[in-house]
């Protein structure tokens, strides 16, 4: 059966200085700012109307992850699954006006998903200003407390597939409909959050461009520019404004094999396994290793 959601819809994050967030999210990735208001803004980059909120808050912290569903029948089957599987339903009103049908869960370890009907494409395709303006939000790397136990539930309310994971499901990653390798992943952690999202990049030449513009803001990447081994996807990482870990991807692997087994893979000892980590041989810093931003103790959507 084909996962019941086709891809990332957008991030929300709650933000401790909204105009900071917009401004470096600007400045860096060039996104397009959508709409804003004092509690919260829209951001994207591309024709859809969002894919990264933003939300004032007293701290940076995870607040609610869309996934896009291609159709209201695939929310009902989500949402029948969450029931039955006890999954807690905090709402089935959209949060946001071009938004036509959803519901927001949030799972046991407590991240916030909300599974929604396609978000309206309003925006333009090309827009002006700085920065990179990557293709589109990519995937998300969540933490968990109990992985395999997070990423199981999430497989069995959402339809995800595993794609691959570690031995000891260290890390695990699952894809969505429209196969590439992870739309979600999940690491082990003391206490449930974010490790990272991230942002497609068109070709290798942005990478460049991401570096430069973080010299010039007297910035630097936290780790790469690499290839994955698992993913095969080009990769960077640096720091935002507000304090979260930003992947830049290119390249990941599609899987279409319907009958494809997830690999099973070993990090080695603090992912030196660089054939898994990092195919280029750099292995992953010590600050992109204790990044981590936790759940937001919300419960109502975006």
């Amino acid at each position: 059966m084909q996962p019941l959601v086709q891809r990332l819809g957008y991030v929300a994050l709650d933000v401790a200085d909204i105009d900071a967030a917009i401004d470096d999210a600007q400045a860096v990735m060039g996104l397009s700012l959508v709409a804003r208001d004092k509690s919260h803004a829209l951001l994207t980059a591309n024709t859809r109307h969002a894919e990264l909120v933003f939300h004032q808050a007293s701290e940076s912290a995870l607040r609610t992850i869309g996934l896009e569903a291609l159709d209201g029948a695939q929310v009902d089957e989500v949402t029948r699954r969450a029931r039955a599987a006890g999954v807690e339903i905090v709402s089935e009103t959209p949060s946001l006006p071009v938004i036509a049908r959803a519901v927001t869960l949030r799972f046991r370890e407590g991240h916030q998903i909300e599974v929604h009907t396609p978000m309206r494409r309003d925006q333009p395709m090309r827009y002006p200003g700085p920065g990179i303006h990557p293709r589109y939000i990519d995937h998300v790397n969540l933490a968990a407390r109990v992985p395999a136990g997070a990423a199981e539930e999430m497989m069995q309310v959402l339809g995800l597939k595993l794609s691959e994971r570690t031995a000891g499901w260290e890390i695990s990653w699952m894809r969505a409909g429209d196969g590439r390798h992870h739309t979600l992943a999940f690491v082990k952690s003391e206490a449930p959050g974010l490790h990272h999202y991230s942002w497609e990049f068109a070709d290798f030449a942005d990478f460049k461009r991401l570096g430069d513009v973080l010299d010039a803001l007297d910035r630097r990447l936290v780790w790469g520019p690499g290839r994955h081994g698992a993913g095969d996807n080009l990769f960077a990482y640096y720091v935002d404004a507000a304090g979260f870990l930003v992947e830049c991807t290119a390249e990941m692997e599609v899987i279409d094999d319907p009958a494809f087994e997830a690999r099973i893979v070993d990090p080695g000892e603090n992912l030196s396994n660089y054939k898994v980590v990092n195919r280029w041989g750099q292995l992953p810093s010590t600050a992109w290793m204790e990044h981590f931003n936790p759940c937001a103790a919300v419960r109502e959507p975006v």
